[in-house]
């Protein structure tokens, strides 16, 4: 069975801990499938070695990236990720930041595909309420949206959800 990399940046520990039960959600299904990387410990080799990505960022402040994800955007254009099957989540604040909503998400997505990566995991924009996001395309986010500041209370149902998406999606 092929591996999956589940790599994230985190300042203060919130996408670590979503990656943490992301993680556990993924071995629900397909135990031993997952490794656990945090970008800012990572290098290009990290990404890959691995078919399947999990790419984990939160959105700063007015729409800003994650500083281990911004310090590794060169990096990344170094590379090529053709042929690779990302799935991304992001996490935001939707009430406090209403108008950068997963921004971060939306940019490293378009980095991604930039690098020839494939983009699985879209995920329905219909329970947030929001002005404007980056990674918003249509009636979909570029990949799953989480926000542990006004509604943690849906995040483990989500994650459950979208774990069993991108097993499928990605046919593993």
């Amino acid at each position: 069975m092929a591996k999956i990399g589940l790599i994230y940046g985190s300042n203060t520990g919130n996408t670590e801990f979503v990656a943490e039960q992301l993680k556990n959600e993924f071995e629900k299904i397909r135990p031993g499938s997952i490794d656990m990387h945090n970008i800012g410990q990572s290098t290009p080799d990290t990404l890959l070695k691995y078919e399947y990505l999990v790419i984990g960022v939160p959105t700063w402040n007015t729409g800003q990236m994650q500083d281990d994800w911004e310090a590794f955007l060169p990096k990344l254009a170094t590379i090529d990720l053709s042929g690779k099957k990302v799935a991304m989540f992001g996490l935001g604040d939707q009430n406090g930041y209403g108008y950068n909503f997963l921004d971060a998400l939306g940019m490293l997505a378009d980095a991604f595909m930039d690098r020839g990566a494939q983009l699985w995991g879209m995920w329905s924009t219909k329970s947030y309420e929001y002005a404007e996001s980056k990674a918003n395309v249509e009636d979909f986010f570029l990949g799953l949206g989480v926000d542990q500041d006004g509604q943690k209370d849906m995040t483990s149902d989500r994650l459950a959800k979208w774990a069993d998406q991108v097993v499928k999606q990605f046919g593993v």
